[in-house]
């Protein structure tokens, strides 16, 4: 591999307000770093940032309940309705509440999801989904003070321990104070405790890839790809970790390396199939052109012209949005094709030469 094998573009999934994620690819962007790489800010904007999940709510549930009246005490000072009210009509009035909240999350209401989980803790302070629910309207506020307070108590309860979407929120904060093992951490348990979590499977893979984890980060695009089959993205981000992967591989190692760099070849073909304005994985399929050296079925010089094509390709699509470090790996490939070109030059001329001198005694040339 050549010097610009770090490089790798991790993609990340990105939620402008309703649901967290992070993700993988090759390119470099403004987040983390993998392998080298820098973070490839996609369409959404790079890490996810919201928990794709939102609280579930039990089916055939009333859609509204009637308002309590205020009560008041001996002394006539007003005091909570909810003092006097059944344990059903209470419980019924905190799904209305959560019911919401759903929708203010789905909204990227903020504050309106604020408000509905802080009505339904009004009525239950003890429920878990509320607190999750408030720590969420808190996340998409950026007060990852509170965020982490609410669901401190909510672990404390079972429920809380056990419900993914509070490892992923927790993830997201830690990813977004710079506490990274706590947010691989965090991310490993929402997926234990939920194994097809897409946002949390994402954001795991991405660390592992910028902790140069290839072995680890395969598996888990494997199982991302499988849940969202056509998504370019997917493809490309385990298209990155074939090629990441296949760098760590040595010369005794050939026939698997020869297969990863395949199987990275094809992952990236399959994201530009899917969308040919997916920027990333052209930048990663040149590069991958690029670094590869030797690769399978390709000799040099059409090893560098597929880099410049692909790496073009993604300048072309990414327009003023691109990154600007493109222009240094076109040059690369650039002098990689002259480079070569000069040797194929070289050996034509010298093999020209050979065959124009008179054969000495015996049929040996001199």
């Amino acid at each position: 591999m050549t010097k610009h094998a770090a490089l790798m573009i991790v993609v990340a999934a990105c939620g402008g307000g309703a649901a967290p994620q992070k993700v993988s690819t090759t390119v470099p962007s403004q987040k983390v770093q993998p392998s080298g790489s820098v973070v490839y800010n996609d369409q959404k904007g790079g890490f996810q940032s919201q928990p794709d999940e939102v609280m579930p709510l039990e089916a055939n549930e009333p859609k509204t309940a009637e308002p309590a009246p205020i009560h008041e005490d001996a002394s006539g000072a007003p005091r909570p309705p909810t003092q006097d009210l059944p344990a059903d009509r209470r419980d019924a009035m905190v799904r209305d509440s959560l019911r919401k909240g759903v929708q203010a999350l789905r909204a990227h209401d903020a504050d309106g999801t604020i408000r509905a989980a802080r009505a339904a803790l009004d009525l239950d302070e003890t429920n878990v989904e509320a607190m999750i629910m408030l720590a969420h309207g808190y996340y998409m506020k950026g007060y990852d003070d509170k965020v982490e307070a609410v669901l401190t108590l909510a672990q404390k309860q079972k429920a809380g321990q056990n419900h993914p979407v509070l490892w992923m929120l927790l993830g997201l904060v830690y990813d977004r104070t710079n506490r990274e093992d706590l947010a691989l951490s965090s991310y490993e348990k929402a997926t234990k405790l939920k194994p097809d979590y897409l946002a949390a499977l994402n954001n795991r893979g991405a660390i592992y890839i910028k902790r140069k984890r290839y072995v680890d980060a395969i598996p888990v695009f494997e199982q991302v790809v499988q849940i969202e089959e056509k998504s370019p993205r997917a493809h490309t981000n385990l298209g990155s970790s074939y090629r990441g992967r296949s760098a760590d591989l040595g010369n005794d190692q050939k026939e698997q390396r020869e297969q990863l760099l395949r199987r990275a070849e094809q992952e990236y073909k399959l994201a530009i199939q899917q969308d040919p304005s997916y920027a990333a994985a052209y930048f990663d399929l040149g590069l991958l052109y690029l670094d590869a050296d030797p690769f399978p079925g390709l000799e040099t010089l059409p090893r560098f012209q597929q880099a410049q094509r692909f790496l073009s390709q993604y300048k072309q699509t990414a327009g003023p949005a691109g990154l600007p470090v493109v222009d240094d790996y076109l040059t690369a490939a650039q002098k990689g094709i002259e480079r070569e070109q000069k040797a194929l030059e070289r050996k034509k001329k010298k093999d020209a030469e050979k065959a124009k001198k008179p054969a000495a005694p015996g049929g040996k040339t001199p």
